[in-house]
């Protein structure tokens, strides 16, 4: 029972992972741009997509995590520093540290700025043009540069993780 439990989450956790680096590549790298580029309708799509994406990607990250987290623990026999200090314990665990990050920094600086540009952009449709509305604009894309850099961010440990991940076993 053990060993199918194990198995699940191992799969589990290549799955999640998979799809959340691959929704990470799709909306920081494709889907953002477009809308960008689309002006006031782009941010229509935006704000009706916002919540559900959000939600979307913070479980992607949130399974990936919790089920690498057992992956470590199980495969350290309890986090056993003996294990943690070889070159597979380091692997995995600066492999593991690349993916907590990637997901702290999803949801803290990506997934908060975006629920407040959905914010601003409601608050946007009821004003007339106007200091107040150029305010919540300027603060909006303020907030779209904040996501871009935390997109990186974590597009970049993301490759880590997926880096160190595959190799572990045989460094």
């Amino acid at each position: 029972m053990t060993t199918i439990i194990f198995l699940v989450l191992r799969a589990t956790h290549v799955l999640a992972a998979g799809v959340w680096i691959g929704s990470t590549v799709f909306v920081s790298k494709m889907l953002t741009p477009v809308i960008e580029k689309a002006g006031p309708s782009g941010g229509q799509v935006m704000m009706r997509m916002n919540r559900g994406l959000t939600a979307y990607m913070a479980s992607f990250a949130t399974a990936t995590v919790a089920t690498g987290v057992y992956l470590m623990w199980h495969f350290t026999g309890g986090f056993d520093s003996a294990v943690i200090t070889t070159h597979a314990g380091l692997a995995f665990s600066t492999g593991g540290t690349a993916g907590l990050l990637a997901g702290i920094i999803g949801g803290a600086v990506v997934g908060r700025s975006a629920m407040k540009i959905g914010t601003i952009m409601q608050q946007t449709i009821a004003l007339p043009d106007g200091p107040a509305k150029g305010a919540l604009v300027q603060q909006a894309a303020a907030l779209r540069q904040r996501i871009h850099w935390g997109s990186s961010a974590v597009l970049a440990l993301q490759t880590i993780a997926l880096v160190l991940m595959s190799v572990g076993h045989y460094v």
